[in-house]
């Protein structure tokens, strides 16, 4: 990733710093940000900061070029060597139910906090619908820590696994991999959203009656393409679902974590003190961060359209992810 080239433009109206915890932290806009070397792994990369950018600066580029040209690569690869270790190549990935046209391709996080969703969600859609499922690491983890020889790997592994399999269209259920994955692959992606619709699988059992708050993904906040493919398949509720856009991020963005643990804290503690009733995501690694730190009534969206009942699996989603390679 290169410096975006319009970083010079910034007007210095501070509003990024007024949207950003991160650059309110370090009292420093766009323009100071992107000079600031020491600061590369400490942006969530939540995108805010762009969207209310009136020269439409892009913070998440400032972030990964900063990372990009860090020079000691060798101390970021011991820092976040758990991740690196698991993920690079991902240890549990498995293809065997992937010799379909279509596949589902849950990701890591969703099969970690949801892993009996997943199986009913398998069972469904293979037995109504001939459609298989993948379980790999789309990449993102590691390509925001910008070590790209890792990161080109990886796409390269998941292009000839659904080659082999003659996969024609890859069906994301986690924003991140669908966003992640589109630009780099060719082969078709598209969101569990977009198929349920596509198949006409009703959506009857749920009622929205009552206002939902809904915490955007950071990867689905500037377009909101998911969000709007949500809306599709429950019309009749588009005016009863409030978005929450105060809070940068669910705290797990850009591998910012290690080095930010204060302003993670601080977005978990803002969604708490709003003491919020019918608390929607549609990111599995949402849902799992708010649960792990106490949000308890956090409920997932594809769950309650497929009419899935399970609650999320926070104290053991090492082990969940890892039983799928034996699926």
């Amino acid at each position: 990733m290169q410096m975006p080239n319009n970083v010079n433009d910034c007007i210095h109206c501070n509003k990024c710093v007024k949207k950003c915890d991160f650059l309110t932290k370090y009292n420093m806009d766009l323009h100071e940000f992107s000079k600031r070397d020491d600061l590369a792994y400490n942006c969530f990369l939540c995108n805010d900061c762009k969207i209310v950018c009136p020269k439409d600066i892009d913070g998440s580029k400032i972030s990964l070029a900063l990372r990009n040209s860090w020079k000691d690569k060798n101390y970021i690869e011991k820092k976040y060597k758990a991740l690196l270790f698991e993920k690079k190549n991902y240890i549990f990935k498995n293809y065997k139910h992937s010799n379909t046209k279509s596949i589902l391709f849950p990701g890591c996080n969703f099969s970690s906090f949801y892993p009996n969703a997943v199986k009913k969600i398998a069972d469904i859609f293979r037995k109504e619908y001939n459609i298989g499922i993948a379980f790999d690491c789309c990449g993102k983890p590691i390509a925001e820590l910008e070590i790209k020889d890792y990161e080109e790997n990886i796409i390269k592994e998941i292009e000839k696994s659904m080659e082999l399999s003659k996969v024609e269209e890859i069906i994301t259920l986690c924003p991140n991999c669908y966003y992640f994955l589109k630009p780099r692959i060719s082969i078709k992606i598209v969101t569990i959203y977009e198929k349920i619709f596509e198949l006409g699988i009703k959506i009857s059992n749920i009622d929205f009656s009552e206002e939902i708050n809904l915490f955007l993904p950071c990867p689905d906040k500037e377009s909101k393409f998911i969000k709007e493919s949500i809306l599709k398949l429950i019309p009749q509720y588009k005016d009863n679902i409030k978005e929450i856009n105060d809070i940068n991020c669910c705290g797990l963005g850009g591998c910012a974590i290690v080095n930010e643990r204060d302003i993670a804290k601080g977005f978990i503690e803002k969604l708490k003190s709003k003491n919020l009733n019918n608390l929607y995501v549609y990111c599995a690694t949402c849902a799992g961060n708010f649960n792990r730190n106490k949000i308890n009534n956090v409920r997932h969206l594809l769950l309650d359209f497929l009419n899935i009942k399970e609650n999320i699996s926070d104290k053991t989603s090492l082990l969940n992810r890892a039983k799928f390679k034996f699926y």
